[in-house]
């Protein structure tokens, strides 16, 4: 089940359907007045099986557009032509000998099929060369098939105003379609950029803190090595070293890693609402109720980063973010409308979880996380006083 935040993508996408039903509508009503006005049976028979083929590979060209483009990364048509497209040609071809005839001299019946579907190729291609070539082909068919069952001109004519009049009708609704394709597009790559800096600040402060002394240590080590046959006890002076040097780079290491995991609640809730916001995802933090010692605000801040990581990374909309006390437990709750089925059964759970779940466990305290319908349930309990 999708979220709520895709039932603006999928209003946006029945509107533009009906919308662009205009091309087909045209193609259908106005050569089907020239079917009206035929009094030969064989040729209204033709008509209608000639019309009725482009009308419906006609729509069907059009909602595989329209359910091809969800975003501007998959935006552009393919270079070669696609099994609907091949369709729509073989359609028009097929319906010149069958609706030609139709109504000579008093409609011109396939000039208003052949301007629809000229209209109609701007909502499947935007390549120009694509779009003049069909245009042409189209308007000098429908000038031809004129010349032998008709005027020439008029046929020209009525097809270049079918096509403009179409054409008009449908591109407006069309663009607005992949504007909102690329709104949606956008909103995801912020989500991604935001997960995307906090690993790069992460390992920023770790290269920063401890890189220079793991690159001491690697020329110590070479050295020790070097000494080690022509100068033992002074091989043994360097070790010693490199044994401190690990030692400083081990206690940097932890103080880096430490100085995140000592982040408090509040500091952590102000880190996730930015991030939040910086990915465009909505949410309401309910945090009134405090923990009562610094060793629950430290836990509780690494539950709230671990939950608010999952949302960030996976996409999750409309995220609620509460603590709340339940006797003498605290309860922190983060819950998310996700648009991804629920894992399968046996799948590998994420370490950053697993860990969360020892560190609770240490103190009394227990994490889960799972999907609930169409929402992705985080919580962690843990007593209130714990230390």
């Amino acid at each position: 089940m999708h979220d709520d935040a895709e039932r603006p993508v999928r209003r946006a996408r029945l509107v533009v359907a009906a919308a662009v039903l205009a091309a087909p509508l045209t193609t259908a009503v106005l050569p089907g007045i020239g079917v009206a006005r035929e009094t030969d049976p064989g040729r209204i028979v033709l008509g209608v099986i000639g019309v009725a083929l482009v009308v419906i590979t006609q729509c069907v060209v059009l909602l595989a557009t329209l359910y091809r483009e969800p975003d501007p990364s998959r935006s552009r048509r393919p270079a070669r032509p696609t099994l609907p497209d091949l369709l729509l040609i073989g359609a028009v071809i097929v319906s010149v000998p069958l609706v030609a005839p139709v109504a000579e001299g008093s409609w011109a019946t396939w000039a208003w099929l052949g301007g629809s579907v000229a209209g109609s190729l701007q909502l499947v291609h935007r390549r120009a060369v694509v779009l003049i070539i069909g245009w042409v082909l189209l308007i000098a068919t429908a000038v031809l098939i004129g010349t032998v069952h008709g005027d020439p001109i008029k046929a020209g004519l009525t097809a270049l105003a079918a096509g403009v009049m179409v054409a008009g009708a449908c591109i407006l609704p069309m663009i607005l379609w992949r504007l909102v394709g690329e709104l949606r597009a956008g909103r995801d790559a912020r989500a991604r950029l935001a997960v995307a800096e906090e690993r790069l600040r992460f390992a920023r402060d770790v290269h920063d803190l401890v890189g220079h002394t793991l690159s001491v240590i690697a020329v110590k080590a070479e050295l020790v090595e070097r000494l080690q046959p022509v100068d033992p006890d002074r091989a043994a002076a360097e070790a010693g070293q490199v044994r401190r040097l690990t030692s400083d780079a081990l206690v940097q290491l932890r103080s880096t890693v430490d100085g995140y995991r000592g982040m408090d609640l509040d500091q952590q809730a102000a880190a996730v609402g930015e991030a939040l916001d910086s990915a465009g995802i909505p949410y309401r933090m309910d945090l009134t109720e405090r923990p009562g010692s610094a060793a629950v605000s430290r836990l509780l801040a690494l539950a709230l980063r671990e939950a608010t990581t999952n949302v960030l990374r996976h996409g999750g909309r409309d995220c609620v973010i509460t603590l709340d006390r339940q006797g003498g437990w605290l309860r922190l709750r983060v819950i998310n409308r996700v648009p991804e089925p629920a894992p399968a059964a046996g799948s590998r759970p994420g370490t950053g979880l697993a860990g969360m779940r020892e560190r609770f466990a240490e103190v009394g305290g227990t994490v889960h996380a799972g999907r609930e319908g169409d929402r992705f349930v985080f919580q962690a309990t843990l007593p209130a006083e714990a230390s």
